[in-house]
């Protein structure tokens, strides 16, 4: 599981990046309560474990470019 958070202009994003078997699991649940009752707009990516690294590396580049905007 990767999560990513980002605040935007006061409001504050999450992103969870995980498996159809990380989602089940009951912690995966109680973070996804925990995030949405500290009033995260929370954003659920599923992936199949093959395609997990390519999916981290991509979501690794968006958060470098989208802090290079910011500057």
């Amino acid at each position: 599981m990767q999560i990513t958070s980002n605040e935007i202009t006061n409001n504050k994003y999450m992103q969870i990046y995980l498996t159809e078997e990380e989602l089940k699991e009951q912690e995966t649940q109680d973070k996804i309560k925990e995030y949405k009752k500290q009033k995260y707009n929370v954003g659920i990516f599923i992936t199949g474990n093959e395609n997990y690294p390519e999916v981290l590396k991509k979501i690794i580049t968006k958060q470098v470019e989208l802090s290079d905007d910011e500057i």
